[in-house]
């Protein structure tokens, strides 16, 4: 029970996270502009980034000890 709303909860955070980071792209590659500066990930778009990648192994380990109890 606790499993199940740790998932929704999760995947609702991680729907969120992947939402709000933006990408960088948009049409530079089309025109040939340079698109290295968005390559890297500063500041508060990194930590969403790490935190983004940690909530959805928390999420992956909360899956898999389902699958493991069944």
């Amino acid at each position: 029970m606790l499993e199940d709303i740790a998932q929704i909860f999760l995947g609702i955070i991680i729907i969120a996270l992947i939402l709000i980071q933006q990408r960088g792209t948009e049409g530079g590659v089309l025109f040939g502009s340079q698109t290295e500066f968005f390559l890297k990930k500063r500041g508060l778009e990194k930590k969403l980034h790490y935190l983004t990648w940690f909530l959805t192994v928390i999420f992956l380990i909360i899956s898999l000890i389902k699958i493991i109890r069944f």
